[in-house]
Formats: structure tokens, sequence, C-alpha cells
């Protein structure tokens, strides 16, 4: 299957995959309240980031030593799956703690939550695993269908949940989701090398757990895992901080401007994925010019409503349009456009070899975004959060460009 051919299916899963994580939102949003969805929106970033420091740090690197082997023998990394469950089991005794690290209003959410977050990491698992196999098989229309079939369920299952449970059903429900994505992962790959008994997948030695194979994959799995988590935590260090110092209801209220000033991503998504390989194959900087003019175009409308008529979706989408919010609303449009364009220019710099300095201004971005804000919110309360993550944004967008100067000399 062409380059071509692979980031069309990988980029069609994006779009769908991130247009169904946002009704997933929209219905939490809906069901739960203002409150409850505040604590949601704090709660959910941490499993997030937690799933994929403990998990999902490894299928690239399943996927890259299986793609340079001539011939692919599929049961030499099937041990790599029980250290990955029992990785994520100990991130599942961890999670209950994690409420003393993030302090604040977080020690007053109930401890089944953590358990539901620590049941996230174990489901994980699974879906990782067969993701990594299904990527280093070069299957990628299979490996797109994972995550159609994940983010499927995860609405259709979130709606009864959460009616019912609340936040714990909205976790329950994303725990779900990965279940059944991970098994429907399986039959993809036993369809693919033609397996009749997926147990067959995981007969293994058990004195080849810890063997040098495992734990060089796992070695080159920690960078990834690092830049992984912390492009996911940047992401919501804001209402993180948010919900530690001020609580559920103005996680809330932040989260629903939150929520709406990222759709600016739909666009930068669809534009970056396909530019990652294409950098990667011609070299050409000049497609990062085209890319930045597809992106501002596509985003332009968007980001002109939330400038000036912030009211129109908070009012439309949640039925609420705070005096705060729509501050919030307007200064994370402008935000979350500067991010998208260095969205655009990291994807370059992958594309150029130069993927650890992607992660070093992350990295950089995660800190001072996090002491803007300890700093911001408590003077200003959310609107403080949307200024620092807007001073961060700026900041991360002129230093991705620089760097792009200077590789380009």
């Amino acid at each position: 299957m062409s380059l071509k051919k692979d980031s069309f299916y990988i980029l069609l899963a994006n779009i769908y995959s991130k247009g169904m994580a946002y009704l997933f939102y929209f219905i939490t949003a809906f069901l739960l309240g203002t409150e409850e969805f505040g604590e949601l929106k704090g709660i959910l970033p941490i499993a997030d980031t937690l799933t994929i420091f403990f998990s999902s740090g490894v299928p690239p690197a399943i996927a890259k030593f299986l793609a340079e082997e001539k011939y692919p023998n599929i049961r030499k990394y099937s041990s790599i799956f029980y250290l990955m469950l029992l990785l994520s089991i100990v991130g599942f005794f961890i999670s209950p703690y994690i409420k003393y690290i993030l302090g604040g209003y977080y020690l007053t959410l109930p401890n089944i939550l953590y358990f539901a977050v620590g049941l996230c990491i174990v489901s994980s698992t699974l879906i990782a695993f067969s993701r990594g196999i299904l990527q280093g098989l070069l299957k990628m229309d299979s490996l797109s269908l994972t995550w159609v079939v994940e983010y499927t369920v995860k609405v259709v299952f979130v709606f009864v949940l959460t009616l019912y449970l609340g936040v714990f059903g909205a976790l329950i429900s994303v725990s779900l989701a990965y279940l059944i994505g991970g098994v429907f992962g399986l039959y993809l790959i036993c369809r693919s090398l033609n397996i009749s008994n997926v147990l067959h997948l995981f007969k293994i030695n058990p004195s080849t757990l810890f063997s040098k194979f495992n734990l060089d994959i796992f070695k080159y799995s920690v960078p990834i895992a690092l830049t992984s988590s912390s492009y996911r935590l940047f992401g919501d260090i804001d209402n993180i901080i948010i919900m530690s110092l001020m609580g559920g209801f103005w996680s809330g209220i932040y989260g629903y401007s939150s929520l709406i000033s990222r759709g600016v991503f739909l666009f930068a998504s669809s534009v970056s994925i396909p530019l990652l390989p294409r950098i990667s194959k011609t070299k050409d900087l000049g497609l990062l010019k085209e890319g930045i003019i597809q992106n501002t175009l596509f985003s332009s409308i968007f980001v002109i409503i939330c400038l000036f008529f912030p009211e129109i979706p908070l009012n439309i989408l949640f039925k609420v349009a705070n005096p705060e919010g729509i501050l919030c609303l307007r200064i994370l449009s402008i935000s979350s456009l500067f991010m998208s364009y260095y969205t655009l220019i990291s994807s370059a710099l992958q594309g150029l070899g130069y993927a650890k300095i992607s992660l070093y201004i992350m990295v950089f971005g995660l800190i001072l975004n996090t002491i803007l804000n300890l700093f911001l919110v408590s003077l200003y309360g959310i609107v403080g959060g949307a200024i620092a993550t807007l001073i961060t944004s700026i900041t991360i967008f002129l230093i991705g460009v620089f760097v792009i100067i200077r590789v380009n000399r």
C-alpha cells in the first residue's frame, strides 16, 4: 500500500475520532451539568496522560521493531503484551494516589473515580498492543479501523452510562471502548495473518518475559511515552489547575469554552497528518507554507465566530453563556489558532528528522504553561488560565518559527 493511501486512511480515522471525541464531551456536558462536567474535564486528562505513559508508548516501539523484520514473527511480541499488562496494573494501583499530587479540589473527588482511571489504564493495554502489531505489519487500513471502533463504542456507551452513573459512568465508557477496540484489533491481526485461534498469539515461554529483546523495546518506548504524555498534558493543564484551585463549577465553565475553541484542531489535524510523510519524503518546506495557508483558510471563519459572537456557540451547545466563559472563548480561540500553526510546524520538524526538538519545545511549553496558570489563575480565575494558555501558545509558535528558519538555512 502506498504512503499516500496510508496517510489517507489515517487522516480519515483521525478526523472521525476527533469528531466523535467532541461528541463524547458534548453528550457528557449535556447530561452532567456544569459542575460534574467540570469534574470530568478535570479528571479525564489525568486518565489519558496516565494511559499514554503506562501503555501507549509501547505500540510505536513494537511497530518499529516489527517493520524492520524481513519475515515478521508475531509470536516474538506476545510476551510484550504481558509486560504491558503488568505495567498497567502498577498504574492502576498508583492512580488513587494521584489526587495527593494534584491537591485542592481533587482531594474532594470520590475514590471510585480514581479507580475508574486505573481501570482505563489496564483496559487500554489490549488495544495498544494490537495497534502496535498492525502498524508494524503496515496494515494502516486496519489500524485506522481500531480508532473508528473505539470512538464509536465510546459514544454509544457514554450516553447510557453517564445518564445512570454520572462521571463514573463516563469513565467506564472509555474503558469499555478500549476493551472492545482491543478485541477488534486482535480480530484484524488474526485475519491479516490467517490465524484461526487468537490464543495462539498469547502462548509464551515465561523465561522470555524479561529478555533483552523485550527490554530493548521498552527502552525505545520511554521517550515516545514521555513525548506523547507531555503533548496530552499540555492540552489540558489549564483545566487541571482550574479544577484544583477553583473546583468543578469553574472547571466546567472553562471547559465549555476550551472545548469549543479546539474546533480549530479539526482543521489543523486534517492538514498536519499527511504533511509529515510528505515533508519526510520530499524535504520541501514549501509544503509547510501551503499547509499554513490551508489551515488559515479553514480556521478563519471558526475563529471569527468565537471572537465576535462567542455567546452563540456557548448558548447553542451548552445553554450557558457565563461572562467569564465568553471572555475565555475569545482568548482561547486565538490561542488555539497559534497552537494549530505550531502543530503544522511540529509535523514539519518530525518529517525533517528533528522530532527531539519538537519534544523539547513541547516540554518547555508544558512547564511554562503550568507556571503561568498557577500564577494567573490565582490572580484572575479562569480568565487567567486562558491568558496563560494564550501566552504559552504564542511563545511556542514563535520558537517553532525560529527553529524552522534555522533548519531551512
